[in-house]
């Protein structure tokens, strides 16, 4: 099947009032022009912040099992796991919140704002995390500050993802769309494999005893001094062109709101629900609960368990950007749809060889893993964004994703767990990994590709 082909396969039309008003060309207006030292500090100082904010955010989950016994020291073992899973699961929950706050500030008063907050909000709530007193020391409240500060870590993550590929998505050029977001996600994994290589760092510097009592902290604590650097760097950039041009024709959008978003978007917002539970299913089993998988329920020892998914996560990074050039050119719903297909395939297989194979066979299967998904991350912040037109592209982007990933992908690590300690099976990872391939493969299947052309409503954007 030809590209021309690929692109108009499974393709729903834009509802026609979504037309009418869809953006800076419905009022003709084209956006200011961008040259190539701009774009390149906008995509740097995106991947910087992304890093930070996901180094903070992730580092919870790295330490889940710890932090159980910290702050649930009357629980059983596996209940303490499934305790400090929930306390990270409520970060999710309190998302789609931030995406509710977040999404209309940000089509109304612009993108770069929402990124100065959601980058100051999350290092001070992961800082503070570091400073509370254990279980032993103040009893209940050490749970409830917990609970607390995740929450606050939720709210910023909810206008943080979308932002920074908003931001991204409304500088580049139409036919590099794929390749240039995708250094976002490498930003974002970036941090979660630093927040691995920390992890596993306390575990060769430190006992088990003054981890426990103190060294757990100490992630928690380079949360202020990264922030800084991420918020110096946000502060020095223009706001996009694509929003200035919107701006200065704020009276062309008189339906711009919510009303507007689910009278003319419900079909993209749909799709961008498939497209993010699928992404983001596969990125917080395979990310952030596998260690905890390798070490709770295959009893691997700590530091083994985190280095045997620190290679596979780096791999991960390296190939997220490959698979941005490859979407450019193959469409990015092949690439999507390749990557969902073969996790619906493959997700047994490799969960089989996790538990019953050897440590090569355990890191090829991560591998394997780490490939479905990076086919994924590559194209899903040029993909959704595409998805909605100007006035409303933070709040249909910030809603449908902060909602997918509370309900399905946040809860992962928690539900995963849950369903293991219940029953015993440790395949249960792989069976949710599927319902998440299917929930994808049809938001796929029937969504307009927009690969090389101008996202929803915007005039084109040349080299």
């Amino acid at each position: 099947m030809g590209t021309k082909a690929i692109r108009t396969a499974g393709v729903l039309p834009d509802p026609p009032r979504a037309r009418e008003q869809a953006g800076p060309a419905a009022a003709g207006v084209r956006p200011r022009e961008v040259g190539k030292k701009e774009l390149n500090r906008v995509v740097l100082a995106s991947v910087v912040g992304s890093f930070v904010e996901w180094f903070e955010f992730s580092v919870y989950g790295y330490l889940a099992s710890i932090l159980g016994k910290v702050f649930f020291p009357a629980s059983e073992p596996g209940t303490q796991l499934v305790a400090s899973l929930a306390a990270f699961a409520v970060a999710f929950f309190a998302r789609p919140f931030g995406g509710f706050l977040f999404g209309p500030i940000g089509d109304r008063y612009g993108r770069k704002q929402v990124l100065t907050v959601t980058i100051l909000m999350m290092a001070v709530a992961t800082f503070a995390i570091g400073l509370i007193p254990s279980h032993d020391s103040i009893g209940m409240a050490a749970p409830i500050l917990l609970v607390v500060l995740r929450l606050l870590q939720g709210i910023s993550a909810g206008g943080e993802g979308s932002g920074a590929a908003i931001f991204v998505a409304e500088y580049c050029a139409d036919r590099r769309r794929s390749a240039i977001t995708s250094w976002i996600q490498v930003g974002c994994i970036s941090g979660f494999a630093f927040g691995a290589i920390v992890t596993t760092l306390l575990t060769y510097f430190f006992t088990a005893e003054q981890i426990h009592h103190w060294a757990w902290r100490l992630p928690f604590l380079l949360a202020l001094p990264l922030g800084a650097i991420g918020l110096y760097i946000r502060n020095h950039l223009e706001e996009t062109p694509t929003f200035e041009a919107v701006r200065e024709n704020r009276d062309a959008h008189p339906k711009a709101g919510w009303k507007h978003l689910f009278d003319t978007h419900l079909g993209p917002l749909l799709q961008s629900c498939g497209f993010i539970i699928v992404t983001n299913i596969t990125l917080y089993t395979v990310v952030t609960y596998i260690p905890t998988y390798l070490i709770s329920a295959l009893t691997m020892e700590p530091a083994q368990g985190f280095l045997l998914s620190l290679g596979p996560q780096l791999f991960l990074i390296a190939m997220i950007p490959v698979m941005g050039l490859v979407a450019d050119r193959i469409t990015r719903k092949t690439a999507m749809l390749a990557g969902s297909v073969a996790v619906l395939l493959l997700a047994i297989p490799c969960f089989t060889l996790l538990s019953t194979g050897g440590y090569p066979a355990k890191f090829g299967a991560l591998m394997v893993l780490n490939l479905c998904l990076a086919a994924m991350l590559g194209s899903i912040f040029s993909a959704v964004p595409a998805l909605f037109t100007t006035p409303v592209r933070f709040t249909g982007m910030a809603v449908s994703y902060n909602v997918s990933v509370a309900l399905f992908a946040g809860t992962a690590p928690m539900l995963n767990a849950w369903l293991i300690q219940r029953t015993g099976n440790t395949m249960m990872p792989a069976y949710y990994l599927m319902l998440g391939a299917v929930v994808g493969i049809v938001a796929l299947l029937f969504s307009r590709d927009r690969t090389g052309q101008p996202m929803n409503g915007d005039p084109p954007r040349p080299d």
